[in-house]
Order: C-alpha cells, then structure tokens, then sequence
C-alpha cells in the first residue's frame, strides 16, 4: 500500500471517574463529522474492562450505533488496533482507548509482579480515556494531515537470548534516525524496562549515534497503559509543524510499540511516500469465556488474593510464554449473539490464527 494512513482528530485525558469520562466521550463522538461503520475498542486490561458498568454501557451504546471490534497487545493495544486496521478492507474507523476500572488494571499489573504491591516494581495505573481517528487517504494527503509514517511492535524472543536480541533491533531502528524524527522516551519504572533501556542506551554510546530524547509522559510510577502514545501526541504536537515523533511504548510479556507520525508537509521533503506497514497476525478469542474468567477472579479478591492474581494470569493472553518473539501479533474479541450477564452483546466464535500481509 502507497496511499497514507490519515489521523484526522485525536484525544485523550485522564479519568477520575469512570461515568464522566465516558460522557465526555461519548460527546466527543457525537461531534465527529460522522461514526465509521466499524469501531475498534483497546485496552491494555483486555476484555476485563467490560466488567466496569460504565464501560459496559458505553459498549452496548456503540455497538446500537456501529460494528466493535475489540482489540488488545498490553499496553501497545493502540499501535495493534492501528496495523488491524491497515490491513482491513475498511476506508475509515475509530480506535477507542478504554483505561477504566483503576482497581482490576492494577490488579492485572500486581498480578504480573510490576505493579504497586511490596517489593514489586512500582507502576500505578492513571485511568484514562482518549481515541484516534483514521482514514485511508489519496495518494497526495491534504496539507497540515497527520500521516502514519510506520508503526510495528516488536516482540522479545524467550530465552536468555530475548532482551540481547530485542535491544539489537532497537539499536538498528534508532541507530540511523533522521534528524527530523524526534523519539520519545520508553524508560519507565520498571527492571525490564530499565534493561532495555541500559541495553540500548550502551549500544548507541558506542556508536556515538545518541538520539536527543524527548522526556516521557511517564515519569515516576505513573502508568497509563494504552494511552501513553496519545498523552505524549498531545503533549507534543507542536514538534510536528517542523519534524516526526516516534513514540515507543512498552507493553507486557516482552513487547515494545513504535508509531511514528509526521504532517503531510513533511512527506515530499523527506521522500516518504505514503505508508507501508510490516506483516500482522491476530487471534480471534471467546468474549463470554473471558468475562468469566475475570468475574471468577473478582469473586476471589477478598478471601485468596494470591488465587486472584492466579486466575488474572490465566485469563489474560498478552502474559503467556507461547507469543514470545512474535513480532505485529495481537488478540481479537468479535461481538456474536450470545448473551451473558454482564455484557448482553459478545463472542461465541472458536479461537482461531489468522494471518495478513502487508504489499
């Protein structure tokens, strides 16, 4: 594909409440110049989000009004919902970032052994809301568009081998960087990040090719999961009038997101020609088998905490070893007609693999 991947309008912000942010985003659709007829949601927490009434509510006001798809990769669940759409028969769409529910997305880090229990790394979860929206555009975008110049994720290998190997690839998207292209910084309050980042930071001294970093919205233990790339494009849209931002985020069982994006007017002077995205492949997972596993966890907080983190292990898919060095793979929960308690509208198809490329 040559034409360029289009973001037409983003957003995101904080939530303090679950009820108010959900209005607000239901306004800002609302004020969209019309609703895509697919509509990815994303979440780093997985389906486990639905089990929030706010959030199962606006799910079911979505889904009245477009086809939802839902879509996650940890915390690089935006930089997935983007390659699904890239390669999907689709001319438009909006990716929805839902970070609700404080409680259970803390509860999915502790349970990983990174979140903010004793002698865990730290990361406290900061809910938030926010979207991008995005079309395919024409081969010549419109002046002052915002182009998706590329976006992958990368997948640490298993073995002892898997961080050495992940921080080469790191070192060889970095290590020739136009000077143009301004990367945000991935180091977050975590020994596997803090690997990587010594890693690379080694590497790239060596070589004397040490990028001029912009600082991330992450600092301390703040962790916003899924909305990190939207914080930091927020945060630092003015850079676009003259340069690129790639935005690298980390996201669990070993993976790492880089979404580079620059305004059209950079396209001709910098002989990028549209966008061209890497190979991707997803699996289509059980709605309804998931919501169970989570309300199963819920049900054991109190009496067993250590079978509550047990049963979030088992549920989420993101964790397990098998997806190791699976580069651009992510998980897919499709609406079906079956009914369940807590979500009226979910999945009753089988898990299947399923494979695209891109031209």
């Amino acid at each position: 594909m040559t034409a360029p991947l289009v973001i037409s309008q983003f957003w995101a912000d904080e939530a303090t409440d679950a009820h108010d942010a959900i209005n607000q985003l239901k306004s800002r659709i609302l004020a969209l110049d019309n609703l895509p007829k697919n509509v990815t949601l994303v979440s780093a927490g997985e389906v486990c989000i639905l089990l929030d009434g706010a959030v199962t509510g606006f799910y079911l006001w979505l889904s009245e009004r477009t086809h939802v798809t839902f879509i996650s990769a940890a915390c690089t669940s935006l930089h997935a919902g983007i390659l699904d759409f890239y390669h999907s028969d689709l001319d438009s769409t909006l990716v929805i970032s839902l970070e609700l529910d404080k409680h259970f997305q803390q509860g999915c880090l502790n349970a990983l052994g990174i979140g903010n229990d004793i002698d865990q790394d730290g990361l406290d979860v900061v809910p938030g809301v926010g979207f991008i929206a995005m079309h395919k555009g024409n081969e010549q975008p419109r002046k002052g568009d915002l182009v998706i110049e590329h976006c992958q994720l990368l997948s640490q290998g298993p073995g002892l081998t898997g961080t050495s190997s992940l921080v080469r690839q790191l070192y060889h998207e970095l290590k020739d960087l136009p000077e143009h292209v301004l990367p945000v910084s991935f180091d977050i309050c975590s020994q596997w990040g803090k690997s990587l980042w010594k890693g690379l930071d080694m590497r790239l001294e060596a070589s004397q090719q040490v990028p001029d970093w912009l600082s991330s919205i992450e600092r301390c233990q703040r962790h916003y999961l899924s909305l990190k790339p939207l914080f930091e494009l927020q945060m630092y849209q003015q850079k676009l009038q003259n340069n690129s931002l790639l935005l690298l985020t980390l996201g669990g069982g070993g993976r790492v997101g880089m979404l580079q994006l620059g305004k059209s007017e950079q396209l001709g002077k910098n002989s990028t020609i549209g966008t061209n995205l890497p190979q991707a492949s997803f699996e289509t997972h059980c709605m309804s088998t998931d919501i169970n596993g989570y309300e199963l966890a819920l049900a054991l907080r109190q009496e067993d905490p250590s079978a509550y983190y047990q049963q979030i292990r088992t549920t989420l898919k993101y964790p397990r070893s098998r997806y190791r060095g699976m580069d651009n793979h992510y998980f897919k929960w499709q609406p079906a007609h079956d009914s369940h308690p807590t979500i009226a509208k979910s999945t009753s198809t089988r898990t299947t693999r399923k494979t695209r490329s891109g031209v």
